[in-house]
C-alpha cells in the first residue's frame, strides 16, 4: 500500500461519519495500521489484491569494451556497431533494453561486433564517434580497402531500422576472400 494513500485513508476513516458505527471505524483503522506497518499491503496491493508486478526483462548480454571490440572488428573484418549513450538518457536505456538486447539474444547481431560507449565517461572518444549531440546514436563502422566507412542512426530506433543500418553497412564491405 502506498504510504500517502494509507495516510489519506486513515485520516478519512478517523473522521466521524454518519451511519458508520465508531467500533467499525476503529476496527478498520486498526487493521489498516497493522497492514501498513507490517508491509503486508506493500507493492500496491490492498487487502488481499494481487500486487502489481513488472514483467521480467531480458538479461543484458556481456558487452565488449570499446578497444577490444574495435580490434576484434578490425581483425575479423566485421562491422563495428556502437551504441553511444549516457546513464541519464531514458531513450538510450530503452533502445538498449527493448531493441539491442533482444536482437543480440536472437542472433540478429551475429554479423557485427557490438559495443557501447558512455558519452559522459568517454567524452573525447564519443565526440569522435558521434555526429551531433543527440543521444542515443547507433554508429556502424565498416573497414573497406580504402579505410573505414561510417553509417549511423540518431534517436530511438526499432529493430527493423537497426537491421537496415547493419545491412547497408555490410553491403559496403569488400567481398570476403
Amino acid at each position: 500500500m502506498d504510504l500517502s494513500y494509507a495516510v489519506r485513508l486513515i485520516f478519512n476513516l478517523s473522521r466521524k461519519r454518519k451511519g458508520v458505527p465508531t467500533m467499525l471505524r476503529s476496527a478498520t483503522l486498526a487493521v489498516l495500521l497493522i497492514l501498513a506497518g507490517s508491509g503486508l499491503a506493500g507493492n500496491g496491493s490492498i487487502l488481499g489484491a494481487d500486487p502489481v508486478t513488472q514483467p521480467p526483462r531480458l538479461s543484458e548480454p556481456e558487452v565488449l569494451p570499446y578497444e577490444v571490440a574495435y580490434r576484434k572488428a578490425r581483425d575479423e573484418r566485421k562491422p563495428l556497431l556502437i551504441l553511444v549513450g549516457a546513464d541519464w538518457c531514458p531513450a538510450c536505456k530503452t533502445l538498449k533494453s527493448d531493441t539491442i538486447v533482444p536482437m543480440k539474444q536472437s542472433g540478429a547481431l551475429k554479423e557485427v561486433i557490438y559495443t557501447q560507449l558512455d558519452k559522459d565517461a568517454n567524452p573525447e572518444l564519443a565526440n569522435e564517434v558521434m555526429q551531433g549531440k543527440i543521444l542515443p546514436q547507433l554508429v556502424v563502422f565498416c573497414q573497406s580497402d580504402t579505410g573505414w566507412k561510417r553509417f549511423s542512426l540518431t534517436g530511438m530506433q526499432t529493430e527493423t531500422r537497426v537491421k537496415e543500418l547493419i545491412r547497408k553497412a555490410s553491403e559496403a564491405l569488400p567481398a570476403r576472400r
